[in-house]
């Protein structure tokens, strides 16, 4: 029995060693953005014309990955990843998407991959540039983990995916803000660095269009985090809007947007985890442009099933008073290459 105990005891803190090295190394290697990074700087930046219209698009591509027939372990499924050939299927049909549509000013993309084992290693940023020749693109990371242990039969691995913003102008200045407050250690290792990205372009007038590219938390149980985000965002929005600059933010905010109906001519609304950005955020000018037509993102529970699968509106565009929205809409793809629909609008500068 004392040998019995002492080989127990032995296995028991060879586990505990390895569980602190496995901590302490990735506690080591974790990517610590700074609050504010520059992504880009350029000495002969374009102008734009105020009084013009331009266009934008929004798109949680869900990193080729999560297409219609997909269920995902985070969302309550089983799968952690679908077969390489589906993945470049995604990805071709969501560049092909975009190269119809190449007149669009702005993409702003969220979860595209670069070299993440999740997606094949495939470099889906320069993918899709290649398909925008015309368009110089800009990049920061949101999710840099060297390995996800989850779920523990089938780990995700490596992780490196963020923003990218596709634009026809070339901005004065690109940068990386980083959002308040995160998951505690050890989870927050594992876990995404939320962000925003700014793309900074000269207006004729002497000011700047600030277009922003963000994708907000999710998993945030008790909505701390939530809030801690919007109250730094609104506070960057309002800053901006003070210095008399112009304000267009597109992306997955993970919340749905103030006046929102809910219900979409037959799909299941999903309440389950159903957050509203609240209408005091903002003050009044500020607007939440969204097409109250069409779901923008799916449960991705289980494969798409039309009526059944529980949908949401989490994808938008809110737009500082000195712009006018033209025209918004969300394209009803069926979540054929991704769990969210893509959102294209157009915008005035006033």
């Amino acid at each position: 029995m004392k040998r019995l105990l002492k080989y127990m005891l032995i296995i028991l803190g060879v586990i505990i060693l390895l569980a602190i090295s496995f901590l302490g190394y990735f506690t080591i290697v974790d990517y610590q953005p700074d609050m504010r990074d520059v992504v880009s700087q350029s000495n002969s930046p374009d102008t734009i014309k105020v009084g013009k219209s331009y266009t934008f698009m929004t798109w949680n591509i869900g990193y080729a990955g999560l297409d219609k027939e997909m269920d995902f372990f985070y969302d309550g499924g089983i799968k952690v990843r679908p077969e390489e050939k589906q993945v470049k299927k995604n990805l071709e049909g969501i560049a092909s998407y975009l190269r119809a549509n190449d007149s669009i000013n702005f993409f702003l993309l969220q979860e595209i991959d670069q070299d993440s084992k999740r997606s094949y290693n495939m470099n889906e940023i320069d993918y899709i540039a290649k398909t925008l020749p015309d368009h110089k693109h800009f990049f920061t990371y949101n999710y840099k983990v060297q390995f996800v242990p989850e779920p523990l039969t089938n780990p995700m691995g490596k992780v490196n995916a963020g923003l990218a913003t596709y634009t026809a102008f070339s901005p004065a200045l690109c940068e990386r803000y980083t959002y308040p407050f995160n998951f505690s250690w050890p989870l927050k290792i594992f876990m995404l660095d939320r962000c925003f990205m700014t793309s900074r372009i000269k207006t004729n007038n002497g000011k700047e269009l600030v277009v922003i590219n963000t994708h907000n938390s999710a998993f945030d149980d008790n909505g701390s985090i939530r809030k801690a985000e919007l109250n730094y965002f609104r506070d960057f929005l309002l800053a901006e809007y003070n210095k008399g600059n112009y304000v267009i933010v597109g992306g997955d905010f993970n919340q749905s947007p103030v006046g929102l109906k809910t219900e979409f001519e037959g799909q299941p609304f999903d309440f389950d985890d159903f957050v509203s950005i609240p209408d005091t955020l903002l003050p009044i000018g500020w607007k939440y442009n969204f097409d109250n037509r069409i779901a923008s993102n799916r449960r991705v529970v289980a494969a798409y099933k039309k009526g059944e699968t529980k949908v949401t509106l989490i994808d938008f565009f809110i737009t500082s008073p000195n712009i006018k929205m033209e025209s918004i809409e969300c394209k009803d793809l069926g979540f054929e290459f991704s769990d969210h629909n893509p959102v294209i609008g157009k915008f005035r500068i006033e």
